[in-house]
Protein backbone atom coordinates (compact mmCIF):
# COMPACT_ATOMS: atom_id res chain seq x y z
CA UNK A 1 0.00 0.00 0.00
CA UNK A 2 0.83 3.63 -0.72
CA UNK A 3 2.35 5.42 1.98
CA UNK A 4 0.57 8.50 2.57
CA UNK A 5 2.28 11.84 4.13
CA UNK A 6 0.42 10.99 7.54
CA UNK A 7 1.94 7.59 7.44
CA UNK A 8 5.06 8.88 7.09
CA UNK A 9 4.46 11.76 9.26
CA UNK A 10 3.95 9.31 12.46
CA UNK A 11 7.77 8.18 12.51
CA UNK A 12 8.82 11.82 12.63
CA UNK A 13 9.85 13.92 15.46
CA UNK A 14 6.74 15.84 14.66
CA UNK A 15 4.74 12.83 14.64
CA UNK A 16 6.17 11.47 17.46
CA UNK A 17 6.33 15.31 19.73
CA UNK A 18 9.38 15.14 20.92
CA UNK A 19 12.42 17.20 21.28
CA UNK A 20 13.92 17.04 17.64
CA UNK A 21 10.13 17.98 15.85
CA UNK A 22 10.45 20.92 13.63
CA UNK A 23 14.01 21.48 13.76
CA UNK A 24 14.34 21.92 10.45
CA UNK A 25 17.43 20.51 9.69
CA UNK A 26 15.56 18.94 6.66
CA UNK A 27 15.16 22.16 4.76
CA UNK A 28 11.71 22.68 5.44
CA UNK A 29 10.38 24.36 8.00
CA UNK A 30 8.22 21.46 9.87
CA UNK A 31 8.18 17.39 9.82
CA UNK A 32 4.43 17.31 8.58
CA UNK A 33 5.65 19.10 5.48
CA UNK A 34 8.71 17.48 4.85
CA UNK A 35 6.36 13.92 5.31
CA UNK A 36 3.93 15.62 1.80
CA UNK A 37 7.48 16.20 0.20
CA UNK A 38 8.61 12.40 1.13
CA UNK A 39 5.24 11.08 0.04
CA UNK A 40 4.86 12.66 -3.43
CA UNK A 41 8.83 11.41 -3.72
CA UNK A 42 10.02 15.36 -3.97
CA UNK A 43 12.58 15.05 -1.83
CA UNK A 44 14.91 12.54 0.62
CA UNK A 45 14.40 10.64 3.19
CA UNK A 46 18.38 11.52 4.34
CA UNK A 47 17.62 14.67 4.65
CA UNK A 48 16.28 13.92 8.28
CA UNK A 49 18.72 13.14 10.45
CA UNK A 50 16.61 11.57 12.94
CA UNK A 51 14.45 9.17 10.49
CA UNK A 52 14.33 5.92 11.72
CA UNK A 53 15.32 2.76 9.62
CA UNK A 54 12.28 1.42 9.53
CA UNK A 55 10.84 4.25 7.54
CA UNK A 56 13.92 4.07 5.59
CA UNK A 57 12.55 0.54 4.61
CA UNK A 58 9.10 1.73 3.92
CA UNK A 59 10.23 4.16 1.95
CA UNK A 60 12.29 1.67 -0.21
CA UNK A 61 9.45 -0.75 -0.69
CA UNK A 62 7.19 1.92 -1.27
CA UNK A 63 9.24 2.67 -4.56
CA UNK A 64 8.80 -0.59 -5.92
CA UNK A 65 6.19 -1.05 -8.96
CA UNK A 66 2.94 -2.63 -7.33
CA UNK A 67 2.02 -4.26 -11.08
CA UNK A 68 3.83 -3.77 -14.43
CA UNK A 69 2.12 -2.42 -17.07
CA UNK A 70 2.05 -4.42 -20.36
CA UNK A 71 1.47 -2.39 -23.90
CA UNK A 72 0.11 -4.37 -27.22
CA UNK A 73 -0.66 -1.50 -29.88
CA UNK A 74 -3.81 0.85 -27.82
CA UNK A 75 -4.21 -1.95 -25.24
CA UNK A 76 -2.78 -1.15 -21.80
CA UNK A 77 -2.69 -4.55 -19.23
CA UNK A 78 -1.97 -4.20 -16.00
CA UNK A 79 -0.62 -1.60 -14.03
CA UNK A 80 -2.96 -1.57 -10.89
CA UNK A 81 -1.89 0.22 -7.57
CA UNK A 82 -4.96 -0.96 -4.90
CA UNK A 83 -6.80 -3.80 -4.27
CA UNK A 84 -10.19 -1.99 -3.82
CA UNK A 85 -11.73 0.73 -6.43
CA UNK A 86 -13.09 3.27 -3.68
CA UNK A 87 -9.53 3.44 -2.74
CA UNK A 88 -8.57 5.32 -5.95
CA UNK A 89 -9.83 3.94 -9.00
CA UNK A 90 -8.73 1.00 -11.08
CA UNK A 91 -6.68 1.33 -14.05
CA UNK A 92 -6.90 -0.83 -17.41
CA UNK A 93 -9.67 -3.02 -17.95
CA UNK A 94 -9.73 -6.54 -18.04
CA UNK A 95 -9.16 -7.37 -21.31
CA UNK A 96 -11.56 -9.97 -23.25
CA UNK A 97 -10.02 -12.41 -25.46
CA UNK A 98 -10.95 -14.85 -27.76
CA UNK A 99 -9.13 -17.75 -29.00
CA UNK A 100 -9.77 -19.06 -32.67
CA UNK A 101 -7.39 -21.64 -34.39
CA UNK A 102 -6.97 -20.78 -37.97
CA UNK A 103 -7.24 -24.47 -38.74
CA UNK A 104 -10.65 -24.67 -37.56
CA UNK A 105 -12.86 -25.54 -40.32
CA UNK A 106 -15.42 -22.97 -39.27
CA UNK A 107 -12.54 -20.00 -38.74
CA UNK A 108 -13.78 -17.91 -41.27
CA UNK A 109 -17.09 -17.39 -39.91
CA UNK A 110 -16.05 -17.36 -36.01
CA UNK A 111 -13.70 -14.67 -37.25
CA UNK A 112 -16.37 -12.61 -39.21
CA UNK A 113 -18.86 -12.79 -36.17
CA UNK A 114 -16.00 -11.32 -33.53
CA UNK A 115 -14.72 -8.93 -35.75
CA UNK A 116 -18.11 -7.38 -36.65
CA UNK A 117 -19.36 -7.50 -32.63
CA UNK A 118 -19.53 -4.33 -30.87
CA UNK A 119 -21.81 -2.67 -28.41
CA UNK A 120 -22.78 0.95 -27.59
CA UNK A 121 -22.26 1.33 -23.57
CA UNK A 122 -22.19 5.01 -21.80
CA UNK A 123 -21.53 6.90 -25.18
CA UNK A 124 -18.96 4.39 -26.33
CA UNK A 125 -18.53 1.89 -28.78
CA UNK A 126 -16.87 -1.47 -27.52
CA UNK A 127 -15.61 -4.44 -29.48
CA UNK A 128 -13.46 -7.43 -28.57
CA UNK A 129 -9.83 -5.95 -27.03
CA UNK A 130 -7.64 -8.72 -28.66
CA UNK A 131 -8.15 -11.90 -30.29
CA UNK A 132 -5.69 -14.90 -29.93
CA UNK A 133 -4.42 -17.00 -32.76
CA UNK A 134 -3.38 -20.43 -32.92
CA UNK A 135 -1.06 -21.49 -35.58
CA UNK A 136 -1.07 -17.81 -36.98
CA UNK A 137 -1.18 -16.57 -40.54
CA UNK A 138 0.36 -13.39 -41.27
CA UNK A 139 -2.67 -11.78 -43.78
CA UNK A 140 -5.66 -12.40 -40.37
CA UNK A 141 -2.95 -11.13 -38.40
CA UNK A 142 -3.50 -8.04 -40.88
CA UNK A 143 -6.84 -8.41 -41.10
CA UNK A 144 -7.72 -8.53 -37.51
CA UNK A 145 -5.72 -5.70 -36.67
CA UNK A 146 -7.29 -3.09 -39.14
CA UNK A 147 -10.39 -3.80 -37.57
CA UNK A 148 -9.29 -2.15 -34.76
CA UNK A 149 -8.80 -5.05 -32.76
CA UNK A 150 -5.49 -6.17 -31.41
CA UNK A 151 -3.60 -9.64 -31.79
CA UNK A 152 -2.30 -11.80 -28.64
CA UNK A 153 0.63 -13.87 -29.05
CA UNK A 154 2.53 -16.27 -27.24
CA UNK A 155 5.49 -13.81 -26.62
CA UNK A 156 3.25 -11.44 -25.18
CA UNK A 157 1.60 -14.06 -22.95
CA UNK A 158 4.89 -14.99 -22.13
CA UNK A 159 4.94 -11.38 -20.41
CA UNK A 160 2.31 -12.15 -17.93
CA UNK A 161 1.63 -14.88 -15.67
CA UNK A 162 -1.10 -17.50 -16.11
CA UNK A 163 -3.84 -18.78 -13.24
CA UNK A 164 -4.38 -22.20 -14.34
CA UNK A 165 -8.64 -22.74 -14.35
CA UNK A 166 -9.79 -25.48 -11.64
CA UNK A 167 -13.24 -24.11 -10.31
CA UNK A 168 -14.76 -20.44 -9.68
CA UNK A 169 -13.69 -20.26 -6.29
CA UNK A 170 -10.34 -21.80 -5.62
CA UNK A 171 -9.56 -20.04 -9.11
CA UNK A 172 -10.81 -16.57 -7.59
CA UNK A 173 -8.36 -17.90 -4.31
CA UNK A 174 -5.27 -17.56 -6.28
CA UNK A 175 -6.02 -14.24 -8.09
CA UNK A 176 -6.78 -12.64 -4.73
CA UNK A 177 -3.54 -13.91 -3.28
CA UNK A 178 -1.41 -12.60 -6.22
CA UNK A 179 -3.26 -9.53 -6.31
CA UNK A 180 -2.66 -8.62 -2.82
CA UNK A 181 0.61 -9.93 -2.83
CA UNK A 182 1.59 -7.51 -5.34
CA UNK A 183 -0.11 -4.57 -3.77
CA UNK A 184 -0.24 -4.73 -0.31
CA UNK A 185 3.26 -6.08 -0.25
CA UNK A 186 4.88 -4.81 -3.43
CA UNK A 187 6.11 -8.95 -3.99
CA UNK A 188 7.92 -8.90 -7.66
CA UNK A 189 6.93 -12.02 -8.15
CA UNK A 190 3.11 -11.32 -8.26
CA UNK A 191 3.78 -8.02 -10.14
CA UNK A 192 3.42 -9.92 -13.80
CA UNK A 193 -0.32 -9.26 -14.84
CA UNK A 194 -1.97 -12.00 -14.72
CA UNK A 195 -4.50 -14.07 -16.98
CA UNK A 196 -6.73 -16.76 -17.11
CA UNK A 197 -7.90 -19.19 -20.01
CA UNK A 198 -11.60 -19.93 -19.66
CA UNK A 199 -12.83 -22.94 -21.29
CA UNK A 200 -15.88 -24.49 -22.45
CA UNK A 201 -19.03 -23.36 -23.89
CA UNK A 202 -21.98 -23.06 -21.37
CA UNK A 203 -22.35 -18.89 -21.69
CA UNK A 204 -23.89 -18.56 -18.29
CA UNK A 205 -21.72 -20.38 -16.45
CA UNK A 206 -18.95 -18.27 -18.20
CA UNK A 207 -20.55 -15.61 -17.26
CA UNK A 208 -20.90 -16.03 -14.00
CA UNK A 209 -16.84 -17.34 -13.65
CA UNK A 210 -15.53 -14.32 -15.88
CA UNK A 211 -17.70 -11.80 -13.87
CA UNK A 212 -15.83 -12.87 -10.83
CA UNK A 213 -12.76 -12.83 -12.30
CA UNK A 214 -13.62 -8.98 -13.31
CA UNK A 215 -14.17 -8.11 -9.94
CA UNK A 216 -10.94 -10.31 -8.71
CA UNK A 217 -8.58 -9.49 -10.24
CA UNK A 218 -7.50 -10.83 -13.86
CA UNK A 219 -5.94 -8.96 -16.13
CA UNK A 220 -7.17 -10.73 -19.16
CA UNK A 221 -9.58 -13.67 -19.26
CA UNK A 222 -9.40 -16.00 -22.85
CA UNK A 223 -12.16 -17.33 -23.98
CA UNK A 224 -12.67 -20.76 -26.32
CA UNK A 225 -16.43 -19.79 -27.31
CA UNK A 226 -17.79 -16.51 -28.64
CA UNK A 227 -21.16 -15.47 -27.28
CA UNK A 228 -22.19 -12.01 -28.21
CA UNK A 229 -24.82 -11.63 -25.53
CA UNK A 230 -21.79 -13.39 -23.07
CA UNK A 231 -19.37 -10.31 -24.00
CA UNK A 232 -22.14 -7.61 -24.08
CA UNK A 233 -22.76 -8.38 -20.55
CA UNK A 234 -18.76 -8.73 -19.33
CA UNK A 235 -18.38 -5.60 -21.23
CA UNK A 236 -21.11 -3.42 -19.62
CA UNK A 237 -20.02 -5.07 -15.91
CA UNK A 238 -16.24 -4.09 -16.87
CA UNK A 239 -17.26 -0.17 -17.45
CA UNK A 240 -19.16 -0.02 -14.43
CA UNK A 241 -16.38 -1.61 -12.24
CA UNK A 242 -13.60 0.17 -14.46
CA UNK A 243 -14.62 3.97 -14.02
CA UNK A 244 -13.40 6.34 -11.36
CA UNK A 245 -15.03 6.50 -8.72
CA UNK A 246 -13.96 9.77 -8.02
CA UNK A 247 -15.22 11.56 -11.32
CA UNK A 248 -19.49 11.13 -11.77
CA UNK A 249 -20.12 9.86 -15.20
CA UNK A 250 -21.72 12.70 -16.95
CA UNK A 251 -22.43 14.30 -20.76
CA UNK A 252 -22.57 17.91 -21.99
CA UNK A 253 -25.08 19.63 -20.89
CA UNK A 254 -27.06 21.10 -23.87
CA UNK A 255 -30.04 19.48 -25.98
CA UNK A 256 -30.47 16.50 -27.74
CA UNK A 257 -32.28 15.78 -30.97
CA UNK A 258 -33.98 11.70 -31.54
CA UNK A 259 -35.69 10.75 -34.68
CA UNK A 260 -35.50 14.09 -36.80
CA UNK A 261 -37.67 16.21 -34.61
CA UNK A 262 -40.20 18.26 -36.26
CA UNK A 263 -42.71 21.33 -34.57
CA UNK A 264 -44.79 18.08 -33.17
CA UNK A 265 -41.79 17.16 -31.50
CA UNK A 266 -41.61 16.50 -27.63
CA UNK A 267 -39.08 17.74 -25.26
CA UNK A 268 -38.02 16.13 -21.81
CA UNK A 269 -35.57 17.22 -19.48
CA UNK A 270 -33.09 15.29 -17.41
CA UNK A 271 -29.99 16.13 -15.41
CA UNK A 272 -26.12 14.92 -17.05
CA UNK A 273 -25.82 12.35 -15.20
CA UNK A 274 -24.72 9.92 -17.71
CA UNK A 275 -26.71 6.94 -16.89
CA UNK A 276 -29.78 9.25 -16.54
CA UNK A 277 -28.90 10.41 -20.09
CA UNK A 278 -28.41 6.81 -21.76
CA UNK A 279 -31.78 5.20 -20.16
CA UNK A 280 -33.92 8.43 -21.71
CA UNK A 281 -31.65 8.25 -24.73
CA UNK A 282 -32.54 4.89 -25.49
CA UNK A 283 -36.48 4.98 -25.02
CA UNK A 284 -36.32 8.15 -27.45
CA UNK A 285 -34.37 6.97 -29.86
CA UNK A 286 -37.68 3.98 -29.90
CA UNK A 287 -40.13 6.76 -30.22
CA UNK A 288 -41.62 6.55 -33.74
CA UNK A 289 -42.05 10.41 -32.54
CA UNK A 290 -39.43 13.31 -32.75
CA UNK A 291 -38.52 14.14 -29.53
CA UNK A 292 -35.83 17.08 -27.83
CA UNK A 293 -34.14 16.08 -24.71
CA UNK A 294 -33.00 19.11 -22.16
CA UNK A 295 -29.85 18.00 -20.19
CA UNK A 296 -29.54 20.45 -17.62
CA UNK A 297 -25.82 20.86 -16.01
CA UNK A 298 -26.22 19.12 -12.59
CA UNK A 299 -22.32 18.27 -11.66
CA UNK A 300 -22.81 14.43 -12.87
CA UNK A 301 -25.98 13.92 -10.05
CA UNK A 302 -29.08 11.89 -10.99
CA UNK A 303 -32.04 13.57 -10.59
CA UNK A 304 -33.31 12.79 -6.89
CA UNK A 305 -29.58 13.72 -5.91
CA UNK A 306 -29.56 17.12 -8.26
CA UNK A 307 -33.08 18.24 -7.17
CA UNK A 308 -32.00 17.64 -3.34
CA UNK A 309 -28.29 19.62 -3.85
CA UNK A 310 -30.22 22.02 -5.99
CA UNK A 311 -28.23 21.45 -8.86
CA UNK A 312 -31.19 21.27 -11.07
CA UNK A 313 -33.32 24.06 -10.27
CA UNK A 314 -36.32 25.91 -12.43
CA UNK A 315 -33.72 28.69 -13.27
CA UNK A 316 -31.32 26.35 -13.93
CA UNK A 317 -33.71 24.46 -16.10
CA UNK A 318 -35.14 27.63 -17.54
CA UNK A 319 -31.15 28.85 -18.78
CA UNK A 320 -30.98 25.75 -20.95
CA UNK A 321 -33.81 26.10 -22.64
CA UNK A 322 -34.01 29.35 -23.32
CA UNK A 323 -29.91 29.45 -24.50
CA UNK A 324 -31.44 26.81 -27.31
CA UNK A 325 -34.42 28.51 -28.51
CA UNK A 326 -36.63 25.45 -28.23
CA UNK A 327 -39.42 27.51 -27.76
CA UNK A 328 -39.24 28.59 -31.59
CA UNK A 329 -39.40 24.61 -32.96
CA UNK A 330 -41.97 23.61 -31.27
CA UNK A 331 -45.73 23.85 -31.97
CA UNK A 332 -47.13 22.61 -28.27
CA UNK A 333 -44.99 24.01 -25.71
CA UNK A 334 -45.24 21.13 -23.76
CA UNK A 335 -41.92 20.00 -21.10
CA UNK A 336 -41.79 17.02 -20.07
CA UNK A 337 -39.79 16.46 -16.19
CA UNK A 338 -38.56 13.05 -14.30
CA UNK A 339 -41.59 12.01 -11.93
CA UNK A 340 -39.14 12.62 -9.27
CA UNK A 341 -39.25 16.22 -10.12
CA UNK A 342 -42.93 16.88 -9.57
CA UNK A 343 -42.61 19.08 -6.31
CA UNK A 344 -40.42 21.37 -9.18
CA UNK A 345 -43.57 21.08 -11.41
CA UNK A 346 -45.02 25.02 -10.24
CA UNK A 347 -41.82 26.46 -9.66
CA UNK A 348 -40.95 25.53 -13.09
CA UNK A 349 -44.39 26.86 -14.36
CA UNK A 350 -43.24 30.15 -13.12
CA UNK A 351 -39.66 30.31 -14.77
CA UNK A 352 -41.02 28.98 -18.23
CA UNK A 353 -44.53 30.49 -18.38
CA UNK A 354 -45.05 29.55 -22.25
CA UNK A 355 -44.81 26.08 -21.20
CA UNK A 356 -47.02 23.43 -20.34
CA UNK A 357 -44.81 21.39 -17.92
CA UNK A 358 -45.85 17.65 -17.55
CA UNK A 359 -44.99 15.36 -14.77
CA UNK A 360 -43.79 12.07 -16.61
CA UNK A 361 -42.56 8.84 -15.14
CA UNK A 362 -39.95 8.07 -13.00
CA UNK A 363 -38.44 5.25 -14.57
CA UNK A 364 -37.30 5.34 -18.21
CA UNK A 365 -37.85 2.43 -19.53
CA UNK A 366 -42.25 3.96 -19.12
CA UNK A 367 -41.54 6.50 -21.36
CA UNK A 368 -43.29 4.55 -24.70
CA UNK A 369 -46.11 3.83 -23.39
CA UNK A 370 -46.52 7.64 -21.08
CA UNK A 371 -46.24 9.57 -24.53
CA UNK A 372 -48.08 7.25 -26.83
CA UNK A 373 -51.43 9.86 -26.58
CA UNK A 374 -48.71 12.77 -26.77
CA UNK A 375 -47.50 11.86 -29.86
Amino acid sequence: MSLGAMDIFKFLPGGKKDLNANCKKCGYPTCMMFSIKLSKDLTQCDLCPFIPNELKQKLELNKKVQQKTLELGNLKIGGETVLYRHEKTFVNPCALVLELDTNDADFSAKLKRALDFEINSIGNIYKLDAVYLKNPKADIVHKIKNSGIEVVDDNFLSKMREVKFSNLTNTRDVLVQIRTRAIMQRDEECSDPVFVRLPGDDSLSLCAVASSFICKYANMLIFEHFNEALFAALITLRTNIYTDPQKPLQVESKVYEFNNPDENALVFLTTNFALSYFAVANELSSLKCGSYLVITPSEGMSVLTAWSAQKITAEIASKVISANNILDKVKNKRIIIPGLLSDLKEELKEALPCWEIVVGTTEAYKIPEFVKNLC
